[in-house]
């Protein structure tokens, strides 16, 4: 049987399967697939997009953003590079996109190819975090033929090989340590750098927008070496160093993996194999909402995934005398004048937990009176730029409720050339 090829929006229907192959769906999950359906013979997706085997056939699903439409498409790396340009962000972008390195490589056209440049901006903009704390320094190992002189353990094989079989008797190959920024996991991050630029050359237009950011990060690798062996790179094991080298260095070699290992494989063709992968489009809106708040109303004014006794709110407006519960919502209903009740029993719950309260400087005794006010930010390509946001704020509310208000933000789109 050939592989059926289906095409679907997100959080949408399809009815492209077999029973067989929906039951085979069930005992395979799939993230792509939100609910199944044997009776009326249907599978949804929800809202996570990407392109997956489906079950254990040859079936390829390629789920698109709803937004899409045929004359724009989403702009990830807009909405990616405005929230992660917060050094916070670091700890947070982990579960936003999930690559299964592992799989069999899926062939799919080039502007198909979703994931690759969104794994390369979230890379650029973790090494600019680093880079901005400083490289991390260590000890590690150097081999190098010494003229004159020994140092550290002398290699007995390659001092034979490379100088006495050679009538280099003055000369030893030895191995010692140093301490500096040239270490293995400096080494793999600069390895994947030139892997990134390299990628974002063959196409102009990606390398145009993130120049600023290459010139700024590739001065601190100077003195690191590139050279690193492909056993180096599988095998090398991230150690506890702090949150931004850890992700940057599954990262690193994420890209380095999705190349082959081969920096000549990097070319400007029609068709493309990618590895199985999924994006999280309520995660990276959040992200995205979150650059917006802290563009507006200042980095230290927003306070994101706060946990508080009831839950973890999306974002807490510490201003005082402005306080105020953020919640983004990836949901079309909120552009009419529907709500989810859910929502805002949760919001209620945020706005009334004493721990949110005990964030703001509204002072302990007036939290028996002290009604937060709680807003849902979601997605409305009919709104144009938010200027003067503060006085935008409560222009909307959601009436059948006390202090709830909601807005709605344009997601960025490119044009489909």
């Amino acid at each position: 049987m050939n592989a059926k090829k289906i095409h679907i929006k997100e959080h949408s229907y399809s009815y492209d399967l077999s029973e067989e192959e929906l039951i085979d769906l069930l005992k395979n999950p799939n993230q792509l697939v939100e609910e199944i359906n044997l009776e009326k013979g249907f599978f949804k997706t929800g809202y996570f997009i990407g392109i997956s085997r489906l079950g254990s056939t040859q079936n390829i699903l390629n789920v698109t953003p709803k937004l899409d439409t045929e004359t724009t498409k989403i702009n990830y790396l807009s909405m990616l590079s405005k929230g992660m340009q917060h050094p916070e962000m670091a700890s947070f972008g982990k579960d936003l996109f999930y690559v299964d390195l592992d799989a069999k490589p899926i062939k799919v056209k080039q502007d198909q190819d979703l994931i690759t440049p969104l794994i390369i901006v979230s890379f650029l903009q973790l090494l600019s975090i680093i880079v901005k704390k400083g490289l991390r320094k260590s000890y590690y190992k150097v081999e190098q033929n010494i003229y004159g002189n020994v140092r550290g353990k002398i290699l007995v094989s390659k001092t034979i090989k490379q100088n006495l079989f050679r009538n280099k008797n003055l000369s030893t190959y030895c191995s010692f340590e140093e301490f500096g920024v040239d270490s293995p996991e400096n080494r793999i991050l600069k390895k994947a750098l030139i892997f990134s630029i390299k990628y974002l050359k063959t196409f102009n237009t990606l390398e145009n927008k993130f120049e600023p950011l290459i010139n700024y990060i590739s001065p601190a690798f100077k003195t690191v070496n590139s050279s690193i062996s492909i056993s180096e790179i599988k095998h090398f094991k991230n150690d506890n160093f702090f949150p931004e080298y850890n992700r940057g260095l599954e990262l690193a070699k994420m890209i380095i993996k999705r190349f082959g290992y081969n920096i000549n494989s990097i070319s400007n063709t029609q068709e493309v194999g990618v590895y199985p992968y999924w994006i999280d489009m309520p995660k990276l809106f959040e992200f995205y909402v979150l650059g917006i708040l802290k563009e507006k109303f200042g980095r230290k004014d927003i306070v994101f995934q706060f946990s508080a006794n009831y839950g973890e709110l999306d974002y807490l407006r510490i201003t005082e005398g402005k306080e105020l519960v953020i919640d983004a919502k990836y949901k079309n209903l909120y552009v009419n004048n529907n709500y989810e009740i859910d929502d805002i029993r949760q919001l209620s719950g945020y706005a009334r937990d004493k721990k949110t309260l005990a964030k703001t400087k509204i002072n302990k005794e007036l939290w028996h009176s002290t009604l937060l006010n709680c807003l849902i930010v979601y997605p409305d390509q009919t709104c144009d730029i938010l200027e003067n946001l503060d006085a935008r704020l409560f222009l909307n509310p959601i009436n059948q409720f006390e202090n709830f208000y909601k807005i709605g933000v344009k997601i960025p789109t490119k044009v489909i050339v």
